[in-house]
């Protein structure tokens, strides 16, 4: 299963972009929830500390969310949704299935291109693979979904041959 191609840069950033999306969605409904809990069962005001402490759990539920979706879905069936939308899965480097522990390997070597203020990402445009830090570090790759978008085939020589006015064609 080597044989399998790498993913279109282009295809990588819709996919990206669209676990973006949709990641932004369900931490801002979640946020929203973990926030008004919190409003309603408060019996005084929120002091400093209180902020602090409620926006730091914002954004651990924020991390949660995000290490929750990549592990379940690229553990599980190799594709976020983003990813299935593009046509893009995520394999091991021989292409059998990652599998959940590289899922998860791979979401926090994700967390070591966001210390490395993406740069860990960068490597995706000098390797043939399109392997990032992360990828190197969970032992994956990405590649193309066979058959997720067809591409245009050429007619053959006899299926375009023009019918003669002797037979002409049915209406």
């Amino acid at each position: 299963m080597t044989d399998l191609l790498p993913a279109a840069l282009w295809r990588l950033a819709a996919a990206a972009l669209a676990d973006v999306l949709l990641g932004l969605l369900a931490w801002s409904i979640a946020s929203m929830w973990l926030v008004i809990a919190v409003l309603t069962f408060s019996r005084h005001p929120l002091e400093l500390v209180d902020d602090l402490v409620l926006a730091l759990g914002v954004l651990l539920l924020g991390v949660a969310l995000h290490v929750a979706y990549h592990t379940v879905l690229v553990g599980g069936c190799g594709q976020t949704l983003g990813k299935m939308l593009m046509g893009v899965a995520v394999v091991r480097s021989d292409g059998a299935s990652a599998g959940y522990g590289r899922a998860l390997l791979r979401c926090l070597g994700g967390g070591l291109c966001v210390l490395t203020l993406g740069l860990g990402r960068v490597l995706m445009l000098f390797t043939r693979e399109r392997r990032a830090l992360s990828d190197f570090v969970a032992g994956t790759r990405l590649v193309a979904v066979p058959g997720a978008a067809p591409r245009p085939r050429l007619p053959d020589a006899s299926t375009t041959a023009h019918p003669s006015p002797a037979h002409p064609s049915p209406p």
